[in-house]
């Protein structure tokens, strides 16, 4: 009755989503303006507001969502964080997804770049090959790419929607959000079913996924993304935010090279930001591989058996020049191999 009389807008009202808020209280003596707005003033006294709320949970068991409040186990533990946390989740799926550990969030544009792509994936790959539960909040770009690593592997992923889970935005992931359900990955959504995505209700929805876990990863994003509101929000209730860097000139990378001039934590390679978010070096060092292509995986059992000259290296390969250089530039980026002297290239252990 709270989440319908507070309406969903733009900005939740803080009064209703107070912690320590009694809803029969609330519901007994409702307050007024300047506490609420006119319009949740009025929705607090309406006489059909226990109806309505009668009919939404009717509706949720229908098409077999779930509803959560706060007093239940099941409610996610990083949402108790948030100053304004929802009253109100609705969850299809495998709700355990929810509390499951270690998680991770990741957003980013919707239109990443190729650099940012590969970046996304790569990263998501190597997270879900660790068994880290990736929330997201199925968006095109970063968002889609980041579950369907989650949905092709072993691991779990937590989609938060703007809209109703029975109203699934953007259309064409409607498959994608079956996949994650049949991952046993979870969809939740603050909105009753039957409610369509409005624009205010993604700021809502950033504030969720920023808090549902102790750590968001952004790749890529211009300075008035929602993915540089979802980092601000994941910094205000205490989790770390890690950045891809990106060239200095591109619009998408601004948003990161922002929050790190702010504190955020640069993401120099896929090991270090795995090692960073506390996952064991053996843990780390396996999911490395998973995120090699197979010329990369040539080379590194190349220099598994000591330090070879670049020629060498690249004879034995059996790449062509072009696809050798790649291939070595990206190993050294990522700092899986260094140069040493005498023109020799290393591999490099986990520390």
């Amino acid at each position: 009755m709270l989440a319908l009389a507070e309406g969903f807008g733009e900005s939740p009202v803080r009064s209703l989503l107070a912690p320590d808020v009694e809803p029969e209280a609330l519901l007994a003596s409702p307050p007024a303006p300047p506490h609420v707005s006119p319009a949740a003033a009025a929705r607090l006294r309406q006489r059909d507001l226990a109806a309505r709320a009668s009919e939404v949970r009717e509706r949720a068991a229908a098409r077999g969502i779930h509803v959560l409040t706060r007093q239940d186990t099941g409610w996610p533990e990083g949402l108790r964080r948030l100053p304004d946390a929802p009253l109100v989740l609705f969850a299809r799926g495998n709700m355990n997804a929810l509390n499951r550990s270690p998680s991770a969030t990741m957003v980013g544009s919707r239109t990443p770049t190729p650099y940012g792509e590969e970046a996304a994936r790569l990263l998501a790959r190597a997270l879900a090959g660790c068994g880290v539960t990736i929330w997201s909040g199925l968006a095109r770009g970063v968002d889609a790419l980041a579950h369907e690593a989650c949905a092709r592997s072993t691991s779990t992923t937590v989609a938060v929607l703007a809209g109703g889970l029975d109203c699934i935005y953007p259309h064409e992931h409607e498959a994608l959000a079956d996949d994650i359900v049949s991952a046993d990955g979870c969809l939740v959504s603050e909105l009753p079913p039957g409610w369509r995505t409005r624009r205010g209700h993604f700021i809502r929805r950033n504030r969720i996924i920023a808090a549902g876990t102790p750590a968001t990863i952004v790749v890529e994003g211009s300075l008035v993304s929602g993915a540089l509101r979802t980092a601000r929000f994941a910094a205000a209730c205490g989790a770390d935010v890690h950045c891809v860097p990106g060239p200095w000139l591109s619009e998408r990378s601004r948003g990161c090279h922002r929050l790190i001039s702010e504190g955020a934590s640069i993401v120099e390679g896929v090991r270090a930001l795995l090692q960073s978010l506390g996952m064991a070096n053996d843990s780390a060092h396996a999911a490395l591989r998973l995120t090699l292509s197979a010329d990369e995986q040539a080379v590194l059992n190349l220099l598994s058996g000591g330090p070879r000259p670049t020629d060498l290296l690249r004879r034995e390969s059996g790449l062509d020049n072009g696809a050798f250089l790649r291939v070595l530039l990206g190993l050294q980026r990522r700092g899986t191999v260094q140069r040493a002297p005498g023109d020799l290239w290393c591999y490099v252990e986990a520390p």
